[in-house]
Formats: C-alpha cells, structure tokens, sequence
C-alpha cells in the first residue's frame, strides 16, 4: 500500500504541474489532465479514508 501511494503522490505532482502549465498542451490534453488530476484526488482521498478507518 505504501508504494502505491508513493506513487500516487508521484502521479498526482505531475498531472498538478501539467494543469498548472496549460500552454504545453492541446485543449484536449489540458482537459485530459484536468479530469485525470480530479480522479486521482477523489482516488487518493478513499485510500486515505479506507486506511483511516482500519485504524
């Protein structure tokens, strides 16, 4: 669980500096990321809530 959060957090600082730099992409693509960044955060938050309720 730990390496998949690690890598998580990775994907999530790439996807955050990808939207954050819109000039690189096609419309598209901005968009792309956009939803793929919102996804991951709703993904990294049930991760956190499912860990924080084993505790």
């Amino acid at each position: 669980m730990e390496f998949a959060m690690q890598s998580d957090r990775s994907r999530l600082r790439e996807l955050e500096i990808r939207v954050a730099n819109p000039q690189h992409w096609s419309s598209g693509e901005h968009q792309i990321n956009v939803e793929n960044l919102r996804q991951l955060r709703f993904q990294i938050e049930d991760q956190l809530k499912k860990l924080r309720q084993q505790t």
